[in-house]
């Protein structure tokens, strides 16, 4: 899937004393697979509908709703109506580049693209 052209989408990044809240817009007709959590956290969708494959059951979330995942959450989303998506985390880490490695971990097929894609520019 990595191959494919990737739909675009906006994330925000949110402090406040001891939280940060990642916020991402997804469009309608997206699919999306997220990076494992290595962290419990809240969840708030703010607006639009979605599919979710989340612990081997696949549901339908629509705005707005709140809710927790556990460590090694993750999330597989087709997005049926443009959506705002925010995970909260508590921390006080500001620097992205650390939280991204202290909160989520990424497969190794993602991180072989990655390198893939920084080399050839």
């Amino acid at each position: 899937m990595l191959k494919l052209p990737q739909a675009e989408h906006c994330v925000e990044h949110i402090f406040a004393p001891g939280v940060y809240v990642r916020q991402i817009f997804m469009p309608a007709g997206a699919f999306l697979i997220g990076h494992t959590h290595k962290t419990e956290h809240l969840n708030v969708v703010l607006k639009g509908k979605a599919r979710v494959l989340v612990d081997g059951k696949v549901v339908e979330i629509s705005a707005p709703f709140t809710f927790k995942s556990g460590a090694g959450a993750q999330k597989v989303l087709y997005i049926l109506e443009d959506m705002i998506w925010q995970t909260i985390h508590a921390t006080d880490e500001t620097d992205v580049q650390k939280l991204e490695a202290m909160l989520v971990r990424k497969s190794p097929v993602y991180l072989s693209h990655q390198l893939e894609k920084e080399l050839m520019g």
